[in-house]
C-alpha cells in the first residue's frame, strides 16, 4: 500500500524547497483565504509555485468560480483544492475551463452518535466525482466560540467514520484534520486512505514548517508502507 503525503499551508520559498526535498508528494498553498494565517496573496504564492520541485496544490475557500479560474490560469497548479462550501456546479464550471485536477474538501459534520449519516456523505462524494472531482479530502469541522470552523483546526474527527466512507467509494481519499507525526500511523492503519494532508502537525508556528517534524512524519509513513 502506498500513501501520498501532502504538506499544506506552505508560506515561504524556503519551506517550499525544504518540503520539496523532504520526500513529500505534494505541497499546498492557500491563496486569498481570509480566515487563515497561512493564506498568501497571489503575488507571494507565485514565488512558491515557481520554486517548488514537487506538484503544488492551490487551495481556495469559497471564492467565486471566476476568481478560482483566474488564479488557476495565472499560477498553473497541479491541482486546485476547493476547501469551502463549493458545489458540484462550481466544480463543473471550473473543470471545463481549467486543465488541472480538481480536489474537493468535505468537512465531517459536528454531530453526536448516530446522527452522522455515512450514506449521505458517500452520496455527496459520488456527486462531486461525477461532476469532475479527482480527489476528496476529508477534514474536520469544529465548533469554537460558537462558530463552525471548517479545516485548519488542528483537530481530528472520528476516524472510524472516515474508514467507513473510504470502504464505500472508489475515489482517492486524503485524510486531513489534526494529523501529526505521533498519530499518523494510527490514522493510516485505521482509515487506509490514499494519502494524508496536514499543516499544523509539522509546524513550529503557524505557517512555519519544522524540518524535524516533516522528516519524522514522512519516515513514519514510509515505514508503514513497507509493512502493509
Amino acid at each position: 500500500m502506498s500513501c501520498s503525503i501532502k504538506i499544506c499551508g506552505v508560506t515561504t520559498v524556503e519551506d517550499a524547497l525544504m518540503v520539496s526535498e523532504s520526500g513529500a508528494d505534494y505541497l499546498g498553498v492557500l491563496v486569498n483565504v481570509s480566515r487563515s494565517p497561512r493564506s498568501l496573496t497571489r503575488e507571494k504564492a507565485k514565488t512558491i509555485f515557481n520554486s517548488a520541485r514537487i506538484p503544488v496544490v492551490l487551495l481556495t475557500f469559497d471564492l467565486p468560480s471566476e476568481e478560482v479560474i483566474e488564479l488557476g490560469r495565472e499560477l498553473q497548479p497541479f491541482a486546485i483544492q476547493l476547501a469551502g462550501n463549493e458545489t458540484e456546479k462550481d466544480v463543473r464550471e471550473i473543470v471545463k475551463t481549467i486543465d488541472c485536477e480538481i480536489w474537493k474538501t468535505l468537512h465531517m459534520p459536528v454531530v453526536e452518535g448516530d446522527k452522522f449519516k455515512v450514506d449521505e456523505v458517500v452520496e455527496e462524494i459520488n456527486d462531486f466525482v461525477e461532476a469532475g472531482t479527482g480527489r476528496i479530502v476529508l477534514d474536520s469541522a469544529v465548533i469554537k466560540g460558537g462558530k463552525l470552523l471548517k479545516g485548519g483546526t488542528g483537530q481530528t474527527f472520528d476516524w472510524s467514520l472516515a474508514g467507513k466512507i473510504n470502504d464505500r467509494i472508489k475515489n482517492f481519499i486524503f485524510l486531513a484534520g489534526g494529523i501529526t507525526p505521533d498519530n499518523v500511523k494510527e490514522a493510516i492503519l485505521q482509515v487506509k486512505p490514499g494519502g494524508v494532508d496536514l499543516s499544523s502537525g509539522v509546524e513550529s508556528s503557524p505557517g512555519k514548517k519544522d524540518l524535524t517534524l516533516v522528516k519524522r512524519l514522512i519516515n513514519t509513513v514510509r515505514d508503514i508502507e513497507a509493512l502493509i
